[in-house]
């Protein structure tokens, strides 16, 4: 059963960069990235099934994600709340998968990754219509008292890194950890770090291909409804246009005419936002012995 189960996880952190990573691995022969990216089998029935958009929660789906490639080396998916409730997930990795799975992190400066899942959330979850300042406020209530809220929307809570790689890191022996800010500069440098981490020959990767590109925001708040929530009109679309190309194509068409650039996150708040994960910042550098504290001057 374990052959036909994933020995490779990327567990988050949300918004750093795990998107491309996830499909840049797919490229390599000996490795197989799961279609779902992010079924969060591990930690759905915990949290609350109505709260991952498609996500997975029994084994047999699980287990069909990666039929027919137990002649891999490796099967993987990255599901990037696992890094944020480690306390399900190392539970559940220790139960249905293996305590030698292969597991990478990539952590991304808390306060620009706040802003950055902030915008992501708002793009794609029609839930969050807060400006962030107010979001910010509010999150843990509004997660807490919202059954179907994402945990994406736990702001804050997620760039609280050091206890989550601390209880990884103490949980498993192969941990590889990726800062966004050495993947950004050179992603090809860190590819082969994690080519060598899996054992695997070091290969050219084909990165013309953009992944989650985000920096947009909607215009319009009824086409932000119309192309993001279930709805009637989609229903009848559907009927009317059975083509999934064509409609794949008014939906970019619709995008590219409604959307605006991200304004840049209010100097005051990024300045809150640096002095709330201070001392988070220093614990982490100290734990992985690396000065990461430029991500809160």
């Amino acid at each position: 059963m374990l052959s036909e189960l994933p020995n490779l996880l990327i567990v988050g952190a949300a918004k750093s960069g795990t998107t491309s990573l996830h499909n840049y691995l797919n490229q390599h022969p000996d490795i197989f990235m799961s279609s779902h990216k992010e079924p969060h089998f591990l930690i759905n029935k915990e949290i609350g099934e109505k709260r991952i958009p498609n996500g997975i929660a029994n084994m047999e789906d699980y287990s069909q994600l990666f039929k027919g490639y137990s002649h891999k080396k490796y099967r993987g998916e990255s599901s990037v709340m696992y890094l944020s409730f480690p306390e399900f997930t190392v539970r559940n990795i220790k139960k249905y998968l293996s305590e030698d799975i292969k597991i990478i992190i990539m952590l991304r400066n808390p306060a620009e990754r706040a802003y950055s899942g902030y915008q992501h959330v708002k793009r794609y979850n029609v839930m969050e219509n807060l400006s962030f300042e107010d979001a910010l406020k509010g999150a843990g209530k509004r997660y807490d008292n919202t059954r179907d809220m994402t945990p994406a929307s736990r702001y804050l809570e997620l760039g609280l890194y050091y206890e989550q790689v601390k209880v990884f890191s103490e949980s498993f022996k192969n941990i590889h950890i990726i800062i966004y800010d050495d993947y950004k500069i050179n992603f090809k440098v860190e590819l082969d770090k994690v080519f060598n981490f899996l054992g695997v020959d070091t290969i050219k990767i084909n990165d013309e291909k953009k992944h989650m590109v985000g920096g947009w925001e909607w215009k319009s708040k009824w086409i932000k409804f119309l192309i993001v929530k279930k709805n009637p009109i989609k229903t009848v679309l559907k009927f009317i246009l059975p083509f999934k190309n064509l409609r794949k194509g008014i939906r970019v068409y619709l995008q590219k005419g409604n959307t605006k650039k991200v304004k840049r996150v209010n100097p005051v708040t990024e300045l809150w936002l640096k002095a709330y994960y201070k001392n988070d910042v220093e614990r982490l550098s100290h734990f992985l012995n690396r000065n990461l504290n430029h991500w809160t001057l």
